[in-house]
Order: C-alpha cells, then structure tokens, then sequence
C-alpha cells in the first residue's frame, strides 16, 4: 500500500474523522471539546493526521515521515533562512 516519495507520507489502510454538531450555543462549554478529546483517546492507535486537519496548533501530530521532514527542513532553512513561515510542530 505504500507509495513511493509522497509528500506527505504518513498513510494507513484506515481514516477515522469525527464530526459534531451544537446547535445550541449553551452546550459548547460542555461539549466543543468532544472531537478533540475523543481523536486523543485514540491516539495510541493513530499513525498521524490528515495535514488538512483544522486543528494543527491544537492538536500537533506527525503527518510526514521522519525523513520527508528532514528534507522539508532543509529546503525551509534554503528558502526560508528568517523563518516568516511557521514550522508545524509535530507530535
């Protein structure tokens, strides 16, 4: 199943998302969190995210290689010396 020099190369046979809905603004103080808290209930089984999660600040987990993001480093640090960019952290 592994495809060669994919970019961002953290890929497995399954993807779970979770999705909620409040429609009462009340209950965001009791229940906004129930995404988040559950993916971090099942990170122990997780091998990285989608990179297009919404939560990257949030929620920092791995999404390329180790070697994949070597090399982004350094194409970032050529490119990129005054660093104007973010660097992801990476869980």
């Amino acid at each position: 199943m592994r495809r060669p020099d994919m970019a961002f190369s953290v890929e497995d046979r399954t993807y779970l998302a979770l999705y909620g809905e409040l429609r009462n603004p009340q209950d965001i103080a009791a229940h906004g969190d129930w995404a988040a808290r559950n993916m971090k209930a099942l990170e122990a089984f997780s091998s990285g995210i989608q990179l297009a999660d919404e939560n990257l600040t949030g929620r920092p987990a791995r999404f390329l290689s180790d070697a994949n993001l070597a090399r982004i480093d350094k194409i970032r640090a050529h490119y990129d010396p005054q660093r104007r960019f973010p660097v992801w952290r990476i869980g």
